[in-house]
């Protein structure tokens, strides 16, 4: 069943990266500092070497975004009708801090709109894949379609008929928290719950949390693979306040405020 799938090679690239990320995690690996003063590891360069040379192997057509190398100016990424948007670790404080809430991402976007979304707990070896309205997760490091599991968002939370709604456990960053978020948080109420990193939209796809709202701006390649998991489970990203779903390959780079569920 899955091999059939159009986007079938991607799982084998996210297992390759995966792995790479892990070893690293056990073995060790350097940390040195990006323009924008945040960290980044040996392991974070070498999940997007594999992540790249797949893409390139097996999708050669389709242009790429990754955190790492986002060079590609404004005036090219704008004629783009579809690229891949990755982030080799997300969460790399976490993975710094050897917490296990750091993951791996691919997204692809087309016209604006995110299609696919694949998420890697390396560390809890976990693969969530979302497209073609089904999202599922597999065992990382087997791949066997004998540990597929169907996920389908349950919660009946809603941010916008809260009255109505059973209290939420609400997801927070663990290691990157701003106060106008918090803030928005303590008004929401329910339960708040630490998660590092585009895990956070998973775990609401799996049924463990309700919702995610954030104040602060991120990169898109932060929350894209979550958001195409997510949405294939029946959830979405919204613009904070609003139906309107997030967009990718803006000018910047960069996400609106937005909420999660």
């Amino acid at each position: 069943m899955l091999s059939s799938m159009p986007w079938f090679p991607l799982l084998s690239v996210m297992r390759d990266a995966s792995s790479a990320v892990m070893k690293s995690f056990t073995e060790g690996f350097s940390i040195s500092e990006k323009p924008d003063e945040t960290p980044v590891t040996s392991a974070d360069l070498e999940a997007n070497r594999i992540i790249l040379e797949g893409l390139k192997k097996y999708f050669p057509a389709i242009p790429v975004v990754s955190e790492e190398t986002a060079s590609e100016l404004w005036d090219v990424r704008r004629t783009w009708k579809r690229f891949f948007l990755i982030d080799p670790i997300d969460g790399t404080s976490e993975f710094v801090a050897h917490r296990n809430d750091f993951t791996v991402n691919i997204a692809l976007i087309e016209d604006g709109v995110v299609s696919i979304g694949l998420v890697s707990a390396p560390a809890t070896g976990e693969l969530f894949v979302g497209g073609d309205h089904q999202a599922f997760t597999l065992n990382l490091y087997s791949l066997e379609e004998s540990t597929y599991q169907s996920l389908k968002r349950e919660s009946r939370f809603s941010p916008h008929n809260p009255k109505n709604s059973p209290p939420p456990k609400v997801l927070v960053s663990a290691l990157h928290k701003d106060g106008p978020t918090m803030d928005f948080v303590a008004a929401v109420g329910g339960l708040s719950i630490e998660v590092g990193s585009s895990l956070k939209f998973c775990r609401i796809a799996d049924g463990f949390a309700d919702y995610y709202p954030r104040c602060k701006p991120l990169h898109e390649w932060d929350i894209a693979a979550g958001h195409g998991v997510l949405k294939a489970a029946g959830g979405n990203v919204y613009r904070l306040g609003t139906i309107e779903e997030v967009h990718y390959g803006t000018q910047f780079l960069e996400t609106p405020a937005f909420e999660a569920y």
